[in-house]
């Protein structure tokens, strides 16, 4: 079987209607303010010294937090907000962003309105921005859930700003924290893994991208994404199906985007069926003779791919996953299956319409 393609992102599920903070609408000014880095010249001794210890709120929300976003970052995060609205097919309506410090929490806020928090995440020196809207500005209500409005991230870079979907939930500048000469967000939602409780997700700069570099429980001890304690070893061997749901996964994309009606017409490439029998793909898949546990949240699955024709003894196709969520994993690289890692966000069959479903149930 042709190897699997590698996704473009990871897919995150998005839900339904939040609610959002109100932000006092500003114009977007092109030139006449002062820079964050100009600001950031005139910082005292104390200032700077006070901004290097771990653990403080960040120097860089206080230096961006009266000035607008910056006409390239606002340029950038449009591009990447029309692309998110044409996906659900709405149209995207142009944002106005406030300082989120202009936030007014008593109300409700329009679709045309957004907040950001300035940071410096990768360590460039350049500002950063976490910036927060009720549907990435598109005009009509978008599928992204009840968890709190989603929070993108635009991190400067020598090719200009690069734009990030973060996570869905409820921060403030109190949370962007700096940890040496970089910030952090620590989101504190609090959900419950395979193991226990995380409290505290820490989203960072890895090297490469943001992601999340840090999870902690209630008590302050580092977990996994499931909340096993970080060196945690379960006991390997025979197991049943992985602690996910069976069904429909996105692959490399949301589910909107996998369950699509252009994937309807063409055919649902980034969709996948996975239960105890199979994994399947609309053009076909091995089938699952078994399920071996590696520990630390790992497994093998043993499965087999036939052929065409009168192919009865079939080829061996193991592949082992790693579940990172409630309704989510990886497909690990180094199969004949796969020669790229993907990752497998769950979507509940009523988010899968019936045109792209036939493609699977026939």
């Amino acid at each position: 079987m042709q190897k699997r393609r590698e996704p473009t992102r990871g897919g995150i599920a998005r839900l339904s209607v939040f609610s959002l903070v109100s932000v006092i609408a500003v114009a977007i000014a092109s030139c006449g303010s002062e820079s964050s880095a100009d600001a950031a010249a005139g910082m005292s001794t104390r200032q700077q010294a006070a901004e290097q210890s771990a653990g403080t709120e960040s120097g860089a929300t206080a230096v961006v937090a009266n000035s607008v976003l910056p006409a390239a970052a606002l340029s950038a995060w449009e591009g990447y907000a029309r692309g998110e609205c044409r996906d659900m097919g709405v149209r995207f309506s142009t944002v106005r962003f406030a300082p989120i410090q202009s936030v007014d929490p008593k109300q409700e806020s329009a679709a045309n309105e957004g907040a950001f928090i300035a940071a410096e995440f990768n360590g460039d020196g350049r500002p950063d921005f976490v910036v927060t809207t009720q549907n990435w500005g598109c005009a009509e209500e978008a599928d992204h859930g009840k968890m709190g409005p989603p929070y993108d991230f635009i991190i400067s870079t020598a090719a200009g700003y690069q734009v990030a979907y973060g996570f869905n939930g409820d921060i403030g500048p109190e949370d962007v924290k700096r940890r040496g000469k970089r910030d952090v967000v620590e989101y504190r939602r609090g959900w419950n893994g395979n193991c226990g409780y995380i409290e505290t997700a820490v989203w960072g700069w890895n090297g490469t991208q943001m992601d999340v570099i840090e999870r902690r429980d209630d008590k302050g001890k580092l977990v996994d994404k499931e909340g096993c304690a970080v060196g945690a070893q379960a006991a390997a061997g025979p197991a049943s199906f992985p602690p996910i749901p069976k069904g429909y996964y996105a692959v490399g994309t949301t589910c909107a985007r996998a369950a699509s009606a252009q994937a309807a017409s063409d055919g649902p490439g980034s969709l996948a069926y996975f239960d105890e029998s199979a994994l399947t793909w609309f053009d076909g898949g091995p089938e699952i003779r078994s399920f071996e546990s590696l520990g630390n949240n790992r497994f093998r699955v043993h499965a087999r791919s036939y052929g065409n024709g009168d192919d009865t003894k079939g080829t061996s196709t193991n592949f082992v996953i790693r579940v990172t969520g409630a309704s989510s994993f990886v497909a690990e690289a180094g199969s004949t299956l796969f020669d790229e890692p993907e990752t497998y966000t769950h979507c509940p069959t009523g988010t899968v319409p019936k045109g792209v479903r036939d493609w699977f149930e026939g």
